[in-house]
């Protein structure tokens, strides 16, 4: 898998910040969508047709990230990481939100805006239809760049206090570099596509003449939140050295 950035450091908020009274009142920005903002990354144009097989830029990205295994269908503990990630993502998304309203300036004295909490995307190694209870993932869902380690981590202590929430411990940032692969979407079930997509992007590689990192492999979930598995589509990629 890549070789990331993580960890989380906590800062306490002000009396303030946590009313949401960070500063003086601004306009609202409009609300971050990065399927709008990075369209080709998320299966926009060419890229959403299933069966295309290209090559995709994707910028620097931040995420909240948790670290599972087993088959997505059948794991306890994938669901448990899940839940736990999109519990943190939508804490986090309120949070930022408020401070919005008050023209709170987020890391790096950027202008915040409500945004989008997009489809879950995961990174994993190589495995076949059959070798999926075995597998090991990590789950990731994008947050904005404003959004620092600190504010995570104060957001996360405070869902588990007032919150009662558990797991939450798992849940870090990690930051992926900007990074090319060759992507396709397929739909349907994700395991019968495991082994065909793989056999479809040596093929393209030779003819290419791309060369793929090793068990790169990134996916993104185009179903309904939470409910990465089944009937649904994904984007399929493999990250190129």
């Amino acid at each position: 898998m890549t070789q990331v950035e993580s960890g989380l450091s906590v800062r306490k908020l002000t009396a303030d910040e946590m009313r949401g009274r960070g500063g003086p009142s601004a306009a609202p920005k409009a609300k971050l969508d990065f399927s709008v903002t990075e369209p080709e990354a998320h299966g926009g144009g060419e890229y959403g047709t299933v069966g295309h097989i290209g090559v995709v830029a994707a910028p620097e990205r931040a995420y909240l990230a948790v670290d599972t295994v087993g088959s997505p269908r059948t794991s306890d503990d994938f669901r448990t990481a899940a839940e736990a990630l999109y519990a943190a993502a939508y804490g986090v998304k309120v949070r930022n939100k408020a401070l919005a309203r008050r023209g709170t300036p987020g890391a790096d004295d950027e202008v915040r805006s409500d945004f989008t909490v997009p489809p879950l995307e995961r990174l994993r190694g190589d495995l076949t239809a059959h070798t999926t209870a075995e597998a090991r993932w990590t789950l990731l869902l994008r947050r904005p760049a404003w959004i620092d380690d600190a504010e995570v981590g104060d957001v996360l202590e405070q869902l588990e206090v007032s919150k009662g929430l558990k797991n939450l411990t798992r849940v870090r940032c990690l930051d992926l570099p900007a990074s090319s692969y060759l992507q396709t979407r397929v739909d349907g079930r994700w395991s019968a596509a495991v082994t065909p997509t793989a056999k479809a992007f040596a093929v393209q590689l030779r003819e290419r003449g791309l060369t793929a990192v090793d068990g790169a492999w990134h996916e993104v979930c185009l179903g309904e939140p939470g409910a990465p598995v089944g009937q649904s589509s994904y984007l399929l990629r493999l990250r190129l050295a």
